[in-house]
C-alpha cells in the first residue's frame, strides 16, 4: 500500500476505502478454497448460450435445458475416466509443487507440526493436522503447497490424501449425480380439458402520456422554422383594406 501511495495517491485513496477482503488475497477467507479475485462464470455461461439468447422465451429456455442436460451427462462420464482421485488439473498442480518442494528442508517439531526452511532463507510453519501453512497458499486453495509436500514426503505419504475434499472424485460424482430428464416435443404431450394459458391482461399505467416523441441517440433535431434559426425578419407586403367595400 505504501508503494501504491508513492506511485499514485488518488488510486491509494480510492482503494483504501474498499474492504481488503474484496481485493487482497491476504484477507481472503480460507474456508472457500478459492484464491481467485474474479469470477467469470457468467461470461462463460453467456458465451455458451449465445445462439439461444435471440430466441423467444420458451425456445431460449429449452436450449439452455438441453445444453445443461448434456453437459452434466458428459461431466459425469468424464469423472469415471480419471486416473487419480483428484481432477487432472489439480494433479498437474501437485506435480509442479513436487518439483518446488526439493528446495525445502522440513524439520519435525510436534506430531504433525513442522518448521520448513527454504534454501533462500525463509521459514514456514506447516501443520498437517489442520492442513495449513504460514504461506497461506494451502489454506486458500486447499492444494498442498511445496512446503507442505516436503513434510508429506518426509512421512512417506501421498500428497493427494491431503487435498481438500472439494477436488476429489467422490465430491465431483456427488455434484453431477442428479439427472436432468429429457422432455419430448410439444406434439407428444398429453392432452387435458383445462383451458389454455393466456397472457395477462394489459393495464394502462397511471402516468401522463408523452406528447413528444423521444429522440434517438445521435438524431439531428430539425428546427421549427428556418427564419428562427437564421435570425431573419420577414416583412410582408402591404395589403389593401377591404373595409367599406361591398361585393355584388
Amino acid at each position: 500500500m505504501e508503494k501504491m501511495k508513492n506511485e499514485n495517491e488518488e488510486t491509494w485513496k480510492w482503494l483504501k476505502k474498499r474492504p481488503a477482503k474484496n481485493w487482497s488475497r491476504s484477507h481472503f477467507e480460507s474456508h472457500f478454497k478459492c484464491d481467485l479475485l474474479l469470477n467469470i462464470l457468467y461470461e462463460s455461461f453467456n458465451a455458451a448460450i449465445l445462439d439461444a439468447r435471440d430466441k423467444t422465451i420458451l425456445s431460449c429456455l429449452e436450449r439452455i435445458r438441453v445444453y445443461v442436460m448434456l453437459r452434466v451427462a458428459s461431466r459425469r462420464s468424464a469423472c469415471k475416466n480419471w486416473r487419480y482421485f483428484v481432477r487432472p488439473r489439480i494433479f498437474k498442480i501437485i506435480e509442479k509443487n513436487k518439483l518446488c518442494s526439493s528446495q525445502c528442508i522440513p524439520r519435525l517439531v510436534g506430531k504433525k507440526l513442522y518448521q520448513v526452511s527454504h534454501i533462500y532463507g525463509r521459514e514456514f510453519v506447516v501443520d498437517l493436522k489442520t492442513k495449513t501453512c504460514s504461506c497461506r497458499r494451502w489454506n486458500l486453495c486447499g492444494i498442498p503447497c511445496p512446503h507442505a509436500i516436503s513434510t508429506i514426503f518426509q512421512r512417506r505419504e501421498n500428497p493427494i490424501a491431503y487435498v481438500d475434499d472439494c477436488y476429489k472424485l467422490k465430491t465431483y460424482m456427488k455434484a453431477y449425480e442428479p439427472v436432468i430428464h429429457p422432455i419430448p416435443s410439444m406434439d407428444q404431450w398429453s392432452k387435458n380439458d383445462l383451458p389454455p394459458i393466456k397472457p395477462p391482461l394489459y393495464k394502462q399505467q397511471p402516468v401522463r402520456p408523452k406528447r413528444v416523441r423521444m429522440k434517438e441517440p445521435g438524431e439531428v433535431e430539425v428546427p421549427a422554422s428556418s427564419h428562427q434559426t437564421l435570425g431573419l425578419q420577414i416583412i410582408l407586403p402591404h395589403q389593401p383594406s377591404l373595409e367599406g367595400f361591398s361585393l355584388k
